[in-house]
């Protein structure tokens, strides 16, 4: 018979685990779901709204994207590093560090390209290395190190994580999917900024618009040159909306799942719903208990 103090706690506890294992589930099944009912776009011709797209992970311009502990090229990661801590009988890992990737890159499928920020994503990592080590930061990589059970086995006190989503790898993507086009600015200030442009050099502007040729330009000259600055702020302004905007993905704002993945669209959705089976199993489990506990001491 578990002492009264004990049996609320056990209770409780049980209780906790069982919603959480609930909450997980639902959480699963809902992201299997979205990845069910939203079909797959393509970047070219993507609909503004809550979108899926499939390609690759690629780079954008500028400094690459390096993983802190395995120095790999990538365009996500997280990693983790846990210190085995002994009390008493008991031993656990602790965290002692851990940090992830916010940095854009984009996902290409050959139509075209799309930003993503990863901020706020549940992100399933294309790649995983675990290895283990004796130093707070590793002092070599996985493939050298001792890896899996062999690492704890063989005294290391450190556990190192790293999860990543390659280069080139494949990229699955659902979530709030927008193009930013050109700000367009106003025609009258896009005007004076050309008269303003051409008054920096009094030679030329002479030189264009001084038809009578008395050194200076008059209200008929001048009125002249403006309609000839309209028609090419105009010709501007055109070029500027035919130019492609910029293609982003973000955390939707109305709470609907944002993930990202580093594998294929029908692995995950198996990955979700197997996950949420387990989840679902497990809860069936801590009710089970918890009714137990409840009948032993016949509350009910």
């Amino acid at each position: 018979m578990i002492p009264d103090g004990e049996f609320w706690l056990v209770l409780a506890g049980c209780g906790a685990v069982g919603i959480g294992l609930f909450i997980a589930a639902v959480r699963n099944w809902r992201r299997a779901q979205a990845m069910r009912g939203t079909p797959t776009s393509r970047v070219r011709s993507a609909a503004q709204g809550y979108v899926e797209l499939e390609g690759r992970a690629e780079l954008l311009d500028g400094p690459a994207i390096i993983c802190p502990l395995t120095a790999h090229r990538c365009v996500w990661w997280h990693y983790r590093i846990q210190k085995k801590v002994k009390s008493g009988r008991n031993t656990r890992w602790r965290t002692v560090d851990s940090g992830t990737s916010d940095d854009l890159f984009a996902l290409d499928d050959a139509t075209g390209r799309c930003v993503i920020d990863p901020v706020g994503a549940k992100v399933t990592p294309g790649r995983r290395y675990t290895w283990y080590g004796h130093t707070p930061r590793p002092t070599r990589g996985p493939k050298s190190g001792a890896g899996g059970w062999l690492g704890m086995l063989t005294g290391g006190h450190y556990k190192y994580e790293e999860r990543l989503i390659e280069v080139g790898s494949p990229c699955y993507a659902i979530g709030a999917f927008r193009t930013q086009r050109h700000a367009g600015s106003n025609r009258e200030d896009d005007i004076r900024a050309i008269l303003t442009d051409w008054k920096q050099d009094q030679e030329q502007l002479l030189a264009r618009f001084d038809v009578n040729n008395d050194g200076h330009i008059d209200d008929r000259e001048w009125q002249a040159a403006r309609r000839v600055a309209a028609m090419q702020a105009d010709r501007q302004r055109r070029e500027q909306a035919a130019e492609p905007g910029l293609n982003v993905m973000a955390r939707p704002a109305d709470g609907q799942p944002f993930l990202l993945a580093g594998v294929g669209q029908d692995g995950l959705i198996r990955r979700y719903h197997w996950q949420g089976l387990g989840c679902a199993a497990g809860f069936l489990v801590a009710v089970g208990v918890f009714a137990w506990l409840l009948e032993t001491r016949g509350i009910i």
